[in-house]
This record gives structure tokens, C-alpha cells and sequence, in this order.
């Protein structure tokens, strides 16, 4: 017997609709982000969504891809949930800032091409003293 076609939405809310209503334990089991697809399991039944990407989310798998091993680029949240600055933390470029923040995505393109400079120092440069 193979397995059933997953039950397929158009919108999210839908899906959440979908995953409420249905009795016994229900989890996302998947949301791949370069293919927008969100997978919601049950003990009976498979559902899924698929979302195209906001500008938002292209925009920072972009960035993400470009700068590999070097920054990690997010966005910050306000009090509301919004989102807020872009924000790029440094996880590989030595001697630069270890976080860069900016209002617009330009902004930070900007300075994730030339990084202001970082003041301290790697820890593992530190010595303890008693």
C-alpha cells in the first residue's frame, strides 16, 4: 500500500486550520526554506503549504549565500514582532566588527562590504591571571 498524496493548501492559515482541527498529535516535520515548503504531519494524514518568499526572506538567503562562513545575516524583531534592523553577525572575518546593524538592506550591504573594524581581540588571545 503506498502512502497517501499529502493534502496540499495554498495559504498558511489554512494549514494551521488543517493541523487544529485534526485530532491526535500533530508537527511540523519539515519546512524547507529554499523550497518554501512547509510539511505538517499526523498520525493519519500529510499536509503541506507552499509560500513564496517575501522579499524579506530572499533578501537574507541572498546575503546568507553570499557571505558563507563569513557573516551570518538575520533580521531583529520590535516589541511587536516586526521586524526591525537587518543585522549581520560576524562568524569569520577577523579583525572586524563582531556585529554590524543597519536600518535598510543597502545600508548593510554597504558595510558588509567594508566592516567597520572590531576593538578587542579573540578571546582565546586572553590570558587569565589570578
Amino acid at each position: 500500500m503506498s502512502p497517501a498524496e499529502p493534502i496540499r493548501f495554498d495559504d498558511l492559515a489554512d494549514l494551521y486550520d488543517w493541523a487544529t482541527a485534526v485530532e491526535g498529535r500533530v508537527e511540523l516535520s519539515e519546512r524547507t526554506p529554499t523550497a518554501d515548503v512547509s510539511t505538517v504531519r499526523s498520525d493519519h494524514a500529510t499536509a503541506e503549504c507552499r509560500v513564496p518568499p517575501t522579499p524579506d526572506d530572499a533578501a537574507l538567503r541572498r546575503l546568507n549565500a553570499e557571505h558563507a562562513g563569513l557573516w551570518r545575516i538575520w533580521r531583529s524583531s520590535d516589541e511587536h514582532g516586526r521586524p526591525a534592523a537587518w543585522v549581520a553577525t560576524n562568524i569569520g572575518v577577523p579583525r572586524a566588527a563582531p556585529t554590524l546593524h543597519e536600518t535598510s538592506l543597502e545600508r548593510l550591504e554597504a558595510q558588509l562590504k567594508s566592516p567597520p573594524p572590531g576593538f578587542a581581540g579573540p578571546l582565546t588571545a586572553l590570558t587569565l591571571t589570578d
